[in-house]
């Protein structure tokens, strides 16, 4: 053991680990065949010692009431099929009768399988593993086509959704203050947005045909547009910022104004 570098053995791993520490040597020794028959008799003594010492009789009741209780429930037939036998070697009684082997088995498995199942004659418990697993494959490949059948399904109906949602654009209408819809085929809306308008999103205040040279900023602040800093909410006028009159009776405002 100690030449092929194997896990050591402390004492404190419970039962499980105990166990699962002797497989693997189990294991090892019969790929190697390293055992005489001497040795094996001497293997055979230390290993009753090493249940007696680290298996107690309680773990082992304990997995007996477990492997007569298994049911197959969520797990596949090849993971009911390997925790049933893992479990049957801690009752020997029932490991040794394969015909009861065959009942236990039976009896655990889903209600739907087992009735599916029995109407075919078998053995052995591998025998009836051997039917779940092409019933099991048989409703995977059902699932499977279902699933591709309502994906065309699927692609068929938004492609319908896509032909017939066809209809007039919908348009918006800035105002100041809010914004509303209109859904008119040919109206020509405040922002330009319309359908068969070549000048289609230029702000307000951009002259036709002057490539945008008179663009006037669209502000946040005041919903309107102008250009240089927005004085909205200050006490004074809006257009030379003096106090004591409003951007309508501004002479500043007056004289630009054409």
């Amino acid at each position: 053991m100690y030449n092929l570098k194997l896990d050591k053995f402390h004492g404190h791993e419970g039962p499980e680990g105990a166990e699962r520490w002797l497989e693997h040597i189990e294991k090892t020794f019969r790929e190697l065949r390293s055992l005489t028959p001497a040795e094996r008799t001497d293997w055979n003594v230390f290993i009753r010692l090493f249940k007696r010492r680290f298996v107690p009789p309680e773990y082992i009741d304990h997995k007996k009431q477990e492997f007569t209780d298994l049911r197959q429930r969520k797990m596949t037939a090849n993971e009911y099929y390997r925790k049933f036998t893992d479990l049957s070697r801690y009752h020997p009684d029932i490991n040794s009768n394969p015909a009861e082997m065959l009942r236990l088995f039976r009896v655990g498995t889903k209600k739907r399988w087992r009735s599916m199942a029995t109407t075919t004659p078998c053995e052995s418990y591998q025998e009836f593993y051997e039917i779940l697993l092409r019933i099991e494959d048989s409703e995977n490949m059902s699932s499977d086509s279902d699933e591709e059948e309502k994906d065309g399904k699927q692609k068929k109906d938004d492609k319908g959704k896509g032909q017939t949602s066809l209809g007039p654009r919908q348009t918006q209408n800035f105002k100041k203050g809010g914004t509303s819809s209109s859904s008119s085929s040919g109206s020509f809306s405040a922002s330009g947005q319309g359908r068969g308008n070549r000048f289609a999103g230029r702000a307000r205040g951009q002259r036709q045909g002057d490539g945008g040279r008179s663009r006037v900023p669209f502000c946040r602040r005041c919903n309107t547009q102008h250009f240089g800093e927005c004085r909205y909410g200050n006490s004074g006028c809006f257009t030379c910022g003096q106090v004591g009159h409003r951007a309508v009776n501004c002479p500043q405002g007056q004289q630009q104004r054409p």
